[in-house]
């Protein structure tokens, strides 16, 4: 056959660049090692990144129970948290120095990072999905944190931090609620004050909260505020650095924290963006974790990878819209009870 059956090249005009649109703001998937760049109407995007708003209902329920499920073992490991042990050998906390107020300027970076990843989602154009995505990592690490900290008891790593005595009973079903309730009441904070309960070693929780908060704002956010990105890692490396050196935790719980939640962060985006893995078949292997079902049933309606993109949110719209699509359906429906019958022979 002749080369005349080939086109080896595209017909692209080279008059103007309206065709492109920008990788960052918009991209489809890789297929074959190329990026695909073209132009997307807004009717079709909005159906390519569905709202889906009873989808992200759901994933604030499941962070929910997670969050009552890790509170709930806190309650019951501070009873069983060995009182009198001295704390284990640490390579890192026996050769830094103890700083008392550091865990206060830990947890402050950690209302400052997450402060800014809540800024993040709402003023993401696909905020809906993407709240979904971290409400669906977060009540994960939750579970998984209520797992660790409850079948394995360590002694205080900071001898001089108060915590509440323990019950000489049985911790009551009431009990356990009523410290729940004051947990929650903290947000799991001690500068707050309500974080009284001990035994929450393995795995940290302030490092697994810096850490994601790192990952929210690289990813979600364009390239060119780089600044944003390094500020965050700035703050994530800051706020782990002074809960060691307030003995907030032992550094096996903030190695393991940064483990867990950057391979679960990995697997979890790896499945998003690859269509294969999205395949319940004996060659993929990333449908034997129990919770992918679940990951794939938020993310089967989302065609393309999220671009980054903001706005100033404006709740008023969807009530505009609802009222006008309500409008047009009763003026059509009028308008169908006033034809005349004649006019259609």
């Amino acid at each position: 056959m002749g080369d005349e059956f080939f086109q080896r090249q595209p017909l692209l005009s080279t008059d103007s660049t309206e065709d492109f649109i920008n990788l960052e703001t918009y991209s489809h998937r890789p297929r074959n090692g190329n990026a695909v760049k073209i132009q997307i109407p807004e009717e079709e995007r909005d159906q390519n990144f569905p709202r889906e708003r009873w989808k992200t209902v759901v994933s604030f329920l499941f962070v929910i129970l997670a969050f009552l499920a890790t509170t709930t073992s806190l309650a019951i490991t501070h009873e069983l948290r060995p009182v009198s042990a001295k704390p284990l050998p640490d390579l890192l906390l026996d050769n830094l120095p103890y700083y008392p107020f550091a865990l206060d300027f830990s947890e402050i970076l950690i209302m400052i990072s997450t402060a800014v990843c809540a800024v993040v989602v709402i003023c993401h154009k696909y905020r809906w999905i993407l709240a979904r995505r971290i409400c669906l990592i977060v009540g994960l690490l939750y579970f998984y944190r209520a797992i660790t900290m409850i079948v394995t008891n360590l002694p205080s790593a900071n001898i001089e931090y108060k915590c509440d005595p323990q019950l000489n009973h049985t911790i009551s079903p009431g009990e356990v609620l009523r410290r729940v309730v004051k947990i929650i009441s903290g947000f799991g904070l001690s500068i707050n004050g309500q974080h009284v309960y001990c035994g929450d070693f393995i795995y940290s929780g302030h490092t697994m909260i810096l850490i994601l908060a790192y990952l929210i704002i690289n990813q979600y956010t364009p390239s060119r505020v780089w600044f944003v990105h390094w500020a965050s890692f700035f703050i994530a490396v800051g706020g782990i650095v002074s809960l060691l050196l307030a003995r907030g935790h032992y550094s096996v719980d903030c190695i393991l924290a940064y483990f867990i939640t950057t391979r679960l962060w990995y697997m979890m985006h790896s499945i998003i963006q690859t269509l294969q893995l999205q395949q319940d078949n004996s060659t993929n292997h990333m449908a034997r974790v129990w919770w992918w079902g679940l990951l794939v049933w938020f993310e089967k309606n989302v065609r393309h990878p999220l671009p980054n993109e903001f706005e100033i949110p404006r709740p008023w719209r969807m009530c505009y819209k609802n009222v006008t699509a309500a409008a047009n359906s009763a003026a059509a429906a009028a308008n169908r009870t006033r034809r005349d019958p004649s006019r259609d022979i």
